[in-house]
């Protein structure tokens, strides 16, 4: 890798280690190391007072309360919480920027009333190393009708390196007729054997209105609905994202129980099939903004108290068109039992 002036935007971890072409000159790495940790000194220091301010680098009143800074060893439900959370956050990251961040750490987050975070993460590029620090915000609810969980983001960026250069984070604006529809049930054994998941099927009926004559008419209403699509086992492994749903999905039935959501990995993904309601074509559904997933998978491993068990959960995914906005609604076909009877 060519050595060059630090970049913009990498954190201090990374701005230390670039080095030059061949064994790096002893006095090059300790100069840099040395700029890197009083970057970092700086940074700590000018971070205390905005962390206590009245404006968080959220744009959003903060309390020191409301902020939480991890410990590297620190483990437990808040740091399951905010790793899972993070997760996700990056994961639209990299669906509209086309980019494969890997979360490396959470550093910190502040919790907005009961369900909104505001996270600040470090996340690795596999393809070169690079490590950016970002910032999320992710909100959840479990009080939606026909779905017992739902989890959204408004938005992940890069942090700024200059004030006021950064990435604008929006709001959810929900509209009650977008978001009023329940989750459908589990489909059918035989609606993977309709015909070319490329095609739509028509559905219709024929309603016939008599009045006192002559005024008669009848009229037809259809609705259209897309075949539902499996997905390959090499496009699973493909689109690791699918994987986060899955742990998405399990997170969701265990958060309740205070083990550790590690305890309860790793997962087996056995089916996915997904379902859109606009025409796309097979190969590109998994890309759809607004999708329904329905995942069969089974949790290999289990704390003393949990079952290892095959789970079947439905996955609704909805889109608004803002830069960074996600919104997933999940719901157990298979019940939230995974304990065993005697924990119950």
């Amino acid at each position: 890798m060519t050595s060059s002036s630090p970049k913009p935007n990498l954190c201090a971890k990374c701005q230390a280690e670039i080095t030059d072409i061949g064994p790096p000159p002893r006095k090059r790495r300790i100069e840099l190391t040395a700029a890197a940790d009083d970057k970092s000194d700086d940074e700590s220091t000018a971070a205390a007072p905005d962390d206590e301010s009245s404006h968080s680098e959220f744009d959003d009143p903060v309390r020191s309360t409301d902020l939480h800074k991890f410990e590297n060893s620190e483990t437990g439900f808040f740091r399951d919480l905010a790793n899972i959370y993070a997760r996700f956050g990056l994961h639209s990251y990299n669906s509209r920027k086309g980019t494969n961040f890997q979360l490396s750490r959470v550093d910190k987050y502040i919790n907005y009333g009961v369900f909104s975070y505001s996270l600040t993460f470090e996340a690795t590029d596999p393809a070169d190393g690079s490590c950016f620090t970002f910032q999320a915000r992710v909100l959840r609810d479990d009080n939606v009708k026909g779905s017992y969980y739902r989890i959204m983001t408004e938005g992940c960026r890069i942090k700024p390196q200059i004030p006021g250069t950064r990435e604008k984070i929006h709001r959810w604006e929900f509209d009650p007729e977008v978001y009023k529809d329940t989750l459908p049930d589990w489909y059918p054994d035989d609606a993977l054997l309709l015909p070319s998941n490329d095609q739509f099927h028509q559905v219709g009926a024929t309603c016939s209105f008599i009045f006192l004559p002559p005024l008669s008419f009848s009229f037809s209403l259809f609705v259209f609905i897309f075949a539902l699509s499996q997905v390959q086992d090499s496009d699973i492994l493909e689109n690791d994202w699918l994987k986060l749903y899955a742990d998405l999905a399990m997170y969701t039935l265990k958060e309740a129980d205070m083990s550790l959501f590690e305890s309860w990995l790793p997962l087996e993904i056995s089916k996915v099939v997904v379902q859109t309601f606009e025409y796309v074509k097979s190969k590109e559904k998994l890309k759809a903004g607004n999708a329904i997933f329905y995942f069969s998978f089974k949790n290999l491993n289990a704390p003393p108290h949990g079952l290892c068990q095959d789970h079947r959960v439905i996955i609704r995914r909805t889109t608004d068109g803002l830069p960074g906005h996600a919104c997933l609604d999940f719901k157990s076909c298979t019940g939230h039992n995974i304990f065993k009877a005697s924990s119950v």
